[in-house]
Order: C-alpha cells, then sequence, then structure tokens
C-alpha cells in the first residue's frame, strides 16, 4: 500500500485544514437552522481547548473520557485531546450509571466531558468513586454552575485569553506523536460479558482512513450526515475520512430529528446501520400501505421494474431498452419521492455494524439509494471489508481492503452444508495492539499472529466476503445440528408485521424465537379482523394473533433446511431497549440477558404441544 500522507490523526486534522479552508468544514444547528463551521474557526477552537487542557494537567497519556451525543464539540474534543498525546474514551450516552462508572474507573481517565444534564449527573454520582477523575467539562453552559464543573466554552474562552499563540503551541505539541501513540480506547458494547477496553493507536485509524480514501468517489462537494454515535467506530473512522476528503460534516440532532435534519442539510453521504435503514423502508411502506390500491399498485410494479434494472448498473452494463424507459416512469412516479425524503442528494448509504438483510439492500439499489455494506470491528479500526461503487456483489460484506489480509481458519463449523462456518482471521495495520488490560483474552485473540474476529464467513472465487455466523452466537440444537442465529433473524429485516427477533435453540430440540411485533400495523389487521384487545398484552395473548404470526414466520422459512426452521414462537408485549439492559449501544441483542429474563417464557414455549424433534445427527463411532 502507498505510503500515507499522515502518519497520525494530529497530522490528518493539521493537513486537512490546510488542504481544505472551507466555510462549511462542519454544520450546527442552532437557532432554528443550520450554521457553518470554518476550517480555521475549528482549529482555533481546539488549539484554545488543548492549551485550557494542558493548563488542567492533561498530560502525554493522560485518558480523556466523552459521555456525549454527536455534535461538533464531540469531535473537536477529540482532536484536542489528541493534540496533547492524551488518549481519548467514548462513553455511549445510552449507558447507564454502572457501565459509565466501569468505564472510567476502568479507563483511569483523568477528565470527563459531557454533554447534557443527564449525562453530567451519571458522573456527579459515582464521582465519589473515581480517584482519577479530577476534570468534569460540560458541553451545556447551565451545567457549569455545579461545584467542581467547567463549561466547554468557558475552557475554550479561557485558553484564547491565557495565549495568543495557541495554534502553533498546538501545532508543535501535536507533531511529537508518534503513529504507535494509543489515540482511543474503546470500550466494546458487552453483548456477551464485561466490556473490554480496545486499544486503537493513531496507525490503526490512520491506516483504515487512507486504505478507503478512494473507494468512494467523495470530494469538497459533498456533505455527510454524522448520524450513528461517535462512540462507535464505525462514524469515527467515517468523521476522520471526511475531514481528510473535505467533506461538510453535518451533525444530525438525535435520531428521530434524523429525517427533518437530512430535508435541512441534503447530505450526499451518510453512515447507517441496517435498523436505521428498516426504520426508512417503514415510513415508505406505511405510506404506501395509507394509499389508494391504484397508487399501491403502481408502487409494487416500480419496485418489481427497479429490481430488475439495477443489476445491470452493478455490472457495468446498459439495461434494455425498454426496461430503461419503464425503469425512467418508476423512476419519475416513485423512486424521486422515495429520495426526497433523503434530500434529494443521497449518493451513498455506508452500513455496518450488523448484517444487511439482501432484500432490504435490493429496495434501497432499486429506488437510486445504494448501499455499500461493509464489515469490520472495534478491534480492526474498523473496516476489514466494504463493498464501493463499481465493486458490489449484494450478499456478502464487499473484499478486503488494501493493506489488510483474510484469511479463514483450519476448524469448519459446517451450518449449511455448503462448506461455510470457518472463522475470519485478519492481519493488517488496522489490526488493534491489544485489549488495555492484558490477559487471556489477549492471548485468545492474536494466537499464531493473527486476530481471531469470532465471526464465521467465506470468501468466494472473485473475492467477497460472506458472513455466515458468530462463532460464539452459533448455536447447536439436541439433535447435533448447527443454527446460524444472525442468519434466522436477518430474513426479518423488512417484515411488515415482526419489529425485532432473537432466535433460540441451544442444547432444545428445535428452533423457536421471541418476538416484538410491530404493533401499529398488528393491531390493525386484529381490528379489521374483529379480534378484541384491550392492551398489547391482551392482543399477543390471543391464539389467532400467534397463529397469524407463526404463519409469517413460517413463509419467511420456507427455504430454509428444516432443522434451521422456526418451529414455536412467543410474543413479546414491549420492544426489547438499551435502558432495559437488553440491547447493546449498538442495537444488538444481549442474549444472555433476554435469555435469563424470559427464561420461564422459553421453557413454557418448549413444553407446548410441539413439533416433532429433528432426529439426532449420526454421530461417529
Amino acid at each position: 500500500m502507498e505510503r500515507p500522507e499522515f502518519r497520525t490523526i494530529n497530522e490528518l486534522f493539521l493537513k486537512a485544514v490546510e488542504r481544505h479552508a472551507k466555510p462549511d468544514a462542519f454544520l450546527c444547528k442552532s437557532g432554528g437552522r443550520y450554521r457553518g463551521v470554518s476550517s480555521q474557526q475549528a482549529l482555533e477552537t481546539v488549539a484554545a481547548l488543548a492549551r485550557e487542557l494542558d493548563r488542567r494537567g492533561i498530560r502525554r497519556g493522560d485518558r480523556v473520557a466523552l459521555l456525549a451525543e454527536n455534535r461538533l464539540e464531540w469531535a473537536l474534543t477529540d482532536y484536542a485531546a489528541l493534540g496533547l498525546g492524551a488518549a481519548t474514551v467514548p462513553i455511549y450516552p445510552t449507558l447507564l450509571e454502572p457501565d459509565v462508572e466501569f468505564i472510567l474507573l476502568d479507563s483511569g481517565a483523568k477528565a470527563v466531558v459531557v454533554s447534557t444534564e443527564a449525562q453530567l449527573q451519571k458522573v456527579l454520582n459515582v464521582r465519589s468513586r473515581l480517584p482519577e477523575t479530577s476534570y468534569v467539562l460540560s458541553m451545556d453552559p447551565l451545567m457549569s454552575r455545579r461545584q467542581g464543573v467547567v463549561s466547554w466554552e468557558d475552557a475554550i474562552r479561557a485558553g484564547k485569553e491565557g495565549a495568543a499563540d495557541n495554534v502553533k503551541f498546538f501545532r508543535a505539541r501535536a507533531l511529537e506523536s508518534a503513529p504507535e501513540d494509543t489515540a482511543s480506547i474503546l470500550y466494546t458494547s458487552g453483548t456477551t460479558g464485561q466490556p473490554k477496553g480496545v486499544i486503537l493507536t493513531h496507525a490503526n485509524f490512520g491506516s483504515n482512513v487512507w486504505a478507503t480514501r478512494e473507494l468512494f468517489p467523495l470530494t469538497t462537494r459533498d456533505v455527510a450526515m454524522s448520524l450513528l454515535p461517535l462512540s462507535h467506530v464505525l462514524e469515527r473512522t467515517l468523521d476522520y475520512q471526511y475531514m481528510w476528503l473535505g467533506v461538510s460534516i453535518a451533525y444530525a440532532e438525535s435520531f428521530e430529528a434524523m429525517p427533518q435534519n437530512i430535508l435541512e442539510t441534503r447530505p450526499t453521504v451518510m453512515g447507517v446501520v441496517p435498523r436505521v435503514l428498516e426504520k426508512i423502508h417503514d415510513k415508505v411502506m406505511e405510506v404506501v400501505r395509507a394509499a389508494p390500491p391504484s397508487r399501491q399498485r403502481l408502487f409494487r410494479w416500480a419496485v418489481e421494474t427497479g429490481r430488475k434494472h439495477f443489476p445491470f448498473g452493478l455490472e457495468g452494463r446498459s439495461a434494455p431498452l425498454l426496461l430503461r424507459l419503464k425503469y425512467g416512469i418508476a423512476d419519475l412516479a416513485v423512486f424521486s419521492k422515495v429520495r426526497a425524503r433523503l434530500g434529494g442528494r443521497m449518493t451513498a448509504l455506508i452500513s455496518g455494524a450488523a448484517p444487511l438483510g439482501k432484500d432490504l439492500a435490493e429496495f434501497f439499489f432499486a429506488a437510486g439509494l445504494p448501499v455499500y455494506e461493509g464489515y469490520g470491528l472495534t478491534e480492526t479500526s474498523p473496516v476489514i471489508s466494504v463493498n464501493y461503487p463499481g465493486c458490489v456483489k449484494l450478499g456478502t460484506v464487499g473484499r478486503v481492503i488494501p493493506g489488510v489480509e483474510v484469511k479463514l481458519g483450519e476448524e469448519e463449523t459446517n451450518i449449511a452444508g455448503d462448506g461455510s462456518g470457518r472463522e475470519i482471521l485478519v492481519r493488517g495495520p488496522n489490526v488493534t495492539p491489544g485489549y488495555y488490560h492484558p490477559g487471556e483474552e489477549n492471548g485468545k485473540a492474536f494466537e499464531g499472529g493473527w486476530f481471531h474476529t469470532g465471526d464465521l464467513g467465506a470468501l468466494d472465487e472473485q473475492g467477497f466476503l460472506s458472513i455466515t455466523g458468530r462463532k460464539k452466537n452459533l448455536m447447536k440444537t439436541s439433535g447435533g445440528k448447527f443454527v446460524s442465529p444472525e442468519k434466522l433473524e436477518n430474513l426479518f429485516q423488512g417484515s411488515p408485521y415482526v419489529s425485532q427477533v432473537v432466535v433460540l435453540g441451544e442444547g432444545r430440540p428445535f428452533v423457536s424465537a421471541l418476538l416484538v411485533p410491530h404493533f401499529s400495523r398488528l393491531e390493525k389487521y386484529a381490528r379489521a379482523g374483529g379480534i378484541g384487545f384491550s392492551s398489547r398484552e391482551e392482543l399477543v395473548a390471543r391464539p389467532e394473533i400467534l397463529n397469524f404470526m407463526q404463519d409469517q414466520v413460517d413463509e419467511l422459512c420456507r427455504w430454509l433446511a428444516r432443522h434451521e426452521k422456526i418451529k414455536q414462537i412467543t410474543l413479546l408485549a414491549h420492544e426489547f431497549s438499551i435502558a432495559s439492559g437488553e440491547l447493546s449501544p449498538t442495537h444488538k441483542v444481549k442474549r444472555e440477558v433476554v435469555q435469563h429474563r424470559y427464561r420461564e417464557m422459553i421453557d413454557e414455549m418448549y413444553r407446548r404441544a410441539a413439533p416433532q424433534a429433528e432426529p439426532a445427527a449420526a454421530r461417529p463411532r
């Protein structure tokens, strides 16, 4: 791989400011509208904050925690801390107080920067138990009235008033950092146990930015919507990439405000997780279902036409004339309106963090909204592979990026009888040097000089990588059959009646699932069918509803092998949530928590008049 033009994130930031003197390097909403912040303004603010952090005793190697939603202050605090040689410790703002305390204590954070009163209160409630956390900075100026809390704005003001050569000071300190220095400690979401601090160096982040810089044709004319949490490594690396390429970064106010924010900023690129795409798809389908029958038929025809049309573009071929004419009509009548909901200028949706259903991807491609799925982990900074313009194969997570090596482990866990199921091993400059507290985890993760991802996959003859399951999540029924819960759960992306699903079956005679319905649609179905109910609890308990939902499941599972089919379901009356501890901050299900919390329901499901159990697999003599 070509030698990068920057060795550290500090160099990336300083050179990007010089290369792209933009009046709107960042876009932030204030006073009811988005306003631009120039590259030079950002540099001066970063330099002033770095000066004040230095005055407060932040030194090279110290940890500075960030407990905040996406906003400009998050990014500038990150650059300021890195410039001093400190390491930033992102904390998801959705985490509960005990998790915040654990991360601050485990990382030994010397300072913590918070956004709102709710985030500040989490820190103040546990501050007496944090001997190393001596400095609390609040982005909300009203919160600085609390004892021992400093306003972010006051810190900037003090930094500017204290010295006239802040930029010179910052540049000198920032250029002292080395590629191997720790840039950040990111705590994994803990779906399978206690969160672990992942060390990522300047070189880790930098190599990922450099390797992917030319995969997407982004320029200074582009606008990116920063929606995914900056606490998540995907959005963090994307934002570094945007900075390097001179892409303007607009910060969404919140997930709920995202639809309006998109209309206000009209972005051309956005990082997403599949759940975001599902929500967008659901909103479109709600409008369609409320339309007259003729409009519904037009929509279905347009989607069918789009699904036939877009593969020609992926292959670099021109579609037949008649299909092109049909698509032109479909685009004018339907798809242009769908794109308008996303600002009308979107050229790339970059999806990661969870598997993307093929049907969902096809819908967006058909609508002229390309979704490029990639794969990576916190430990790999994060990108390992990605689909990109001119190189797309739906159903895969793309080709391995330049400079990174992937191989499949020797041991095969055959899930579908197709040779799939070997562990994905990774080696390259993007791979973490290890976990923050060395121990048994480091030894397990880096056997033989390769990072063991724990994910199962396959590589095809064209070099496209597919994910077939998670090694730790792989279930084995009592009949000896392997089942990937992720494979089955992905079938429900875009389902009109299923909002969330958790597949079960470890050590059991067959596969079952806990389902959370799309209640607005299920309630409408029940009323139309004369099925009475006075609450969601009563609705999901009705046998007619259970049978209807089982029919939905059976239809989705009709092509699966017999041992993979979901043969019993239980309906839940509420969604899994982060607040309840059932979801991680990246909306991944914490399976152990769910199985423990719903143990009685699960046992009851297997006590029902069950279908015939799968025959036991033949065992070697």
